[in-house]
């Protein structure tokens, strides 16, 4: 049993109510929470399988050569598009019930993005980053979280992701000598999900170990912010009808026309 905490001059404290407070209050401070054990290893497996096979067939298609002139090498992109498998991962149940408590209102996926990191290979994700980018400012409420899943272990030998702790409160990238002195790096177990305030800096380590290690990104956002790939149109509709539908950005597609806005709000309205 815990000892009490002992308080003073103290007029408020936040209390938790469910297991989804305790992972809000770690983002909102820290702006980041890890969630040890949410997938099995059977499913990482074929996690692993599929996200491998997703990025041989995109590389195949665009060519090896410009991926790494774009500075794309081990990126799969939007592998949902590719392999339905990964739309039940971008729709887990607890990471959206986290995402809705914490950005309010309707949130749509902004982008799924698989991370392989080979070893003794320096990936383009290792530049520090925030997964809004270009964007020097802070807001009061989030308009955005990550959802990182981690198919292979996170530590310092598998080049896990180093983040910047409170970086999502900061509307500047600190300074280096900041920066070097209080990043960390993320230590999860495979199976893990890691959940942040897309605003916190952060970036990939090193892979120093023998291991390839992979990780799907997930951000998920208010609908004011644009998909950095149009879901619906990469699906062709696909799950248009189905419960997915909102969370793939079906329900807020920009309208083609005047006529199309006031038909889509008179929809909404009458229901």
């Amino acid at each position: 049993m815990k000892a009490p905490i002992k308080e003073y001059g103290v007029s408020n404290r936040n209390e938790l109510q469910s297991e989804i407070d305790r992972i809000l209050e770690e983002i909102r401070i820290n702006g980041y929470c890890v969630i040890p054990d949410v997938v099995e290893e059977s499913y990482l497996e074929e996690a692993r399988k599929r996200l491998d096979a997703v990025y041989l067939k995109q590389e195949k298609a665009f060519g090896k050569e410009k991926l790494i002139a774009i500075q794309e090498l081990d990126v799969a992109r939007c592998p949902l598009a590719y392999d339905e498998f990964f739309l039940q991962m971008a729709g887990n149940s607890l990471v959206l019930q986290v995402a809705k408590a914490m950005i309010g209102g309707m949130q749509i996926l902004h982008l799924q993005n698989g991370i392989i990191n080979r070893p003794g290979e320096e990936h383009h994700q290792s530049s520090w980053h925030r997964d809004l980018p270009y964007q020097d400012w802070v807001i009061s409420k989030p308009l955005a979280m990550n959802a990182l899943w981690c198919l292979d272990p996170f530590n310092s030998e598998t080049g896990a992701t180093w983040i910047l702790p409170y970086s999502h409160q900061q509307a500047l990238l600190p300074s280096l000598d900041y920066t070097n002195k209080f990043k960390i790096q993320i230590s999860a177990e495979a199976g893990s999900v890691v959940l942040f305030d897309s605003m916190m800096f952060h970036c990939a380590g090193y892979n120093k170990s023998e291991i390839v290690r992979r990780a799907i990104n997930h951000v998920y956002v208010t609908p004011i912010l644009r998909q950095q790939i149009d879901i619906p149109a990469s699906l062709q509709g696909k799950h248009k009808d189905s419960a997915y539908a909102e969370l793939l950005g079906y329900t807020t597609l920009l309208p083609q026309s005047v006529d199309q806005f006031r038909e889509n709000r008179y929809n909404r309205l009458k229901k």
